[in-house]
């Protein structure tokens, strides 16, 4: 007779991913591989309440567009969408209970990094995240570890070669015809011309 089956392993990398970028990328692979995940969800954020107060967001279809665009050729990495179409500010715990009823037998790891680990203790239920999911914080240079003696529970860390690339950044190259190439992937950098998002001109 054979053993049990094995359990599936999902990772959950949240963001507004505007744009999604090659640091975003790295995070999932590493994540994919290195905690052996059978996928990665990229989750597109709706209305992230975190952000929204301080800074504009790039509407919901062109980042989707733009996500899609940039895991279309990666194997295990997929977009999730299901906090786009939730009315109000999106919390992780909600996305969290909603995969838990659709995958029941499934492990799910969501993946952040230090500086939005930080500040964990000031997310909305975030015990009921904790319960929900094995919360997986990547380390990254000049930020410090969350204080996990505020946290409900154990944290695991990932360690990712060191490759700082801002969506902010990248935003303002695209303005000024700045260079962005190896920075996002060509698909991605095609589909914000194409969309004629953060006022890149047309073409390369």
């Amino acid at each position: 007779m054979s053993g049990p089956s094995r359990r599936r392993r999902v990772g959950l990398l949240g963001g507004t991913f505007d744009p999604p970028h090659l640091g975003h990328l790295v995070v999932a692979e590493c994540a994919l591989v290195e905690l052996g995940l059978d996928e990665v969800r990229l989750l597109v954020a709706g209305e992230p309440w975190m952000k929204t107060a301080v800074s504009h967001v790039s509407a919901a279809e062109d980042r989707v567009a733009l996500v899609r665009a940039a895991v279309a050729d990666s194997p295990g990495l997929v977009c999730d969408t299901r906090e786009v179409g939730r009315p109000g500010p999106t919390y992780t715990a909600d996305t969290l209970a909603d995969l838990r009823a659709e995958e029941p037998d499934a492990d799910l790891f969501f993946v952040l990094g230090e500086d939005a680990a930080a500040a964990l203790p000031d997310w909305e239920r975030i015990g009921d995240a904790f319960a929900l999911a094995t919360f997986v914080v990547v380390t990254r240079p000049g930020n410090d570890p969350p204080d996990e003696t505020l946290l409900p529970g154990p944290i695991v860390h990932l360690e990712i070669p060191q490759l700082y690339v801002s969506s902010t950044d990248l935003r303002e190259r695209f303005a000024r015809g700045g260079a962005t190439r190896w920075l996002v992937p060509p698909s991605v950098d095609a589909e914000v011309r194409r969309r004629g998002l953060y006022g890149a001109p047309a073409g390369q």
